[in-house]
């Protein structure tokens, strides 16, 4: 059973044992629950996205379109498109957060009950109640307020009808369930496929040196999001308070996921007829990754 469940079950048989709601603040002293609140105590996992074999993504760097090898079909040996030193590998951290917010509370209320257009008198728990009387402006006005004999005369009319409940206390929930995940560069996605193909292969990871690739300069990008970063703007985002509740009985924030993926993206110098080019490609699809990113990678790499 979740904690989820494990709460709804025990206000219901708090309210049945109690039989009255002002009591259940009694029972339930510290509304506070979930991981949520304290994310430095919460355990991510972490992982790696698996890059394809060095020299697929070597060949693609090398000759990206036919024509390319077509050029160097008719080039010089000497002048072909080759590899030009070391290839580095430089790991992006984005997180992936999934978790949900319940918040039951009491609440003060007034209802409004409509009658049929027969009732003239109303009594509710041995207590007669007023009835209101709609009037053609559609303006409710209570019936006290009215002169006797138009109140009198007022009920015997078709007119509609109401009375009135004060002092109600209900008890209600706020309940949100959602996933985000962070970019190296701070955006926000709601769906982790939005930055994680379904089929990039990973791999979970307990250590860093199990990012090295054999042949391959390894670096990890730097990045500002934290743990506590990524929980606290999941809270901000998706975590929605009552605005004006009378008691809150239970207030649950919980984590159910909290994952670092490390997604990989390889830099190749390729001297082409004579020149060097600098050729990015993510190394988990061997493919030109979009504008935006290509800059994210040089930058960390100052080239």
């Amino acid at each position: 059973m979740s904690k989820r469940t494990d709460t709804r079950a025990f206000i219901s048989s708090l309210i049945e044992k109690l039989g009255a709601l002002d009591k259940l603040a009694e029972e339930m002293p510290n509304p506070r629950k979930g991981n949520g609140w304290e994310p430095s105590e919460i355990a991510e996992t972490v992982a790696m996205v698996l890059p394809q074999p060095l020299d697929r993504i070597a060949r693609k760097a090398i000759g990206p379109g036919i024509s390319a090898r077509i050029a160097d079909f008719f080039r010089p040996k000497h002048a072909t498109s080759r590899i030009a030193g070391p290839a580095t590998l430089i790991y992006f951290p984005i997180w992936y957060v999934k978790g949900y917010h319940e918040c039951f509370y009491l609440r003060d209320a007034k209802y409004t009950i409509p009658v049929d257009k027969d009732v003239v008198a109303v009594e509710v728990d041995g207590e007669t109640r007023d009835l209101m009387i709609e009037e053609q402006e559609s303006r409710i006005v209570p019936e006290a307020l009215k002169r006797r004999l138009q109140r009198f005369s007022g009920l015997f009319t078709g007119q509609k009808r109401y009375f009135s409940l004060n002092d109600v206390v209900e008890l209600a929930v706020r309940s949100r369930r959602a996933e985000m995940c962070v970019t190296p560069d701070g955006r926000e996605g709601n769906l982790l496929e939005e930055v994680l193909p379904h089929s990039w292969r990973t791999q979970r990871i307990f250590e860093i040196a199990q990012l090295n690739v054999e042949g391959v300069i390894t670096r990890m990008a730097s990045s500002q999001e934290t743990k506590e970063r990524v929980v606290e703007r999941f809270r901000d985002r998706y975590v929605e308070m009552p605005e004006t509740p009378r008691q809150v009985l239970s207030n649950t924030f919980q984590i159910e996921e909290l994952t670092q993926f490390y997604i990989p993206y390889a830099h190749f110098r390729v001297a082409r007829a004579g020149r060097l080019d600098d050729v990015i490609l993510n190394a988990a699809s061997a493919r030109i990754p979009d504008g935006k990113t290509v800059d994210l990678v040089k930058r960390q790499l100052q080239i």
